[in-house]
């Protein structure tokens, strides 16, 4: 069943008796499975309220100012090059096939590649991870993508699983939470957005255009009290979700957002 409606779809999401679809226990440590057992999103009831709790206390204490900062600055690196003192093989070799390509490409082909080209290189978790006192290497960002691609479906490989396990390694579960929603959706949120045709917005403000009528998420699933699934449209306007599932870190993942499409634009 798919539920569509702004009200009757409010009304599902605010309903505690539509869960999640249930997720199997029993994993072997280290594995998608065993991360997925252990998260607040696949959680139901005092599960899902104390782990929730873990995340919107490491959210508490992340500036959404300073995480924009962050985000505009680590963009403009991978742009232009690092810092002096700061130089890396992949910002420099990025750097150099940008010259060569932005010499030749329109002004849409050029914010296009240059927000593929940031976005390749993991911005949300080069700034979340810091902030949340994990250290951000090339290693990091390869992992947090790779568990992503499984994270949502739960379908696994023996890369993904592996991944699972560096992370673990790394950082707690909410830190790898935050970490995994982050990526997913902020990413898909810039894509959509630079993919838009061009208007004359402020970027907070064609981000908020993108959740409204493009957003990354358009569907998510729950389980009824009979134990049959649903699906709950959250286009328009509940891109973040609602009730006591809404996202908690919308504002973080907006302002990480703003900064990388605001400097993306002041290169075109």
């Amino acid at each position: 069943m798919f539920i569509t409606g702004h009200a009757e779809v409010r009304a599902v999401l605010s309903d505690p008796s539509y869960v999640p679809p249930p997720v199997a226990a029993g994993a072997e440590p280290g594995t998608l499975g065993w991360l997925r057992a252990r998260v607040s999103r696949f959680a139901a009831g005092p599960a899902h309220a104390e782990r929730r709790a873990l995340v919107e206390a490491r959210l508490a204490v992340l500036d959404p100012a300073a995480l924009r900062t962050a985000a505009a600055e680590t963009t403009r690196t991978l742009l232009t090059g690092p810092a002096a003192g700061q130089a890396t093989d992949m910002a420099t070799d990025m750097a150099a096939d940008m010259a060569a390509d932005m010499a030749t490409s329109e002004a849409t082909d050029r914010t296009t590649d240059m927000a593929d080209r940031v976005l390749a290189h993991g911005v949300p978790t080069r700034v979340l991870g810091p902030a949340l006192g994990v250290a951000c290497t090339d290693a990091l960002v390869s992992d947090v993508a790779t568990v992503a691609g499984g994270y949502l479906s739960g379908v696994t490989t023996p890369e993904i699983d592996a991944a699972v396990a560096a992370l673990a390694a790394v950082a707690g579960i909410p830190e790898i939470t935050i970490l995994l929603q982050a990526h997913g959706a902020t990413t898909a949120l810039l894509r959509n957005a630079i993919a838009r045709p061009p208007e004359p917005l402020a970027p907070d403000d064609l981000l908020r255009d993108t959740l409204r009528h493009d957003p990354p998420v358009r569907a998510t699933k729950r389980v009824d009290a009979t134990g049959a699934l649903v699906e709950v449209d959250l286009t328009p306007d509940l891109a973040f979700g609602h009730g006591p599932r809404r996202c908690p870190g919308s504002g973080h993942a907006m302002a990480i957002a703003t900064g990388v499409l605001e400097t993306i634009m002041e290169f075109r």
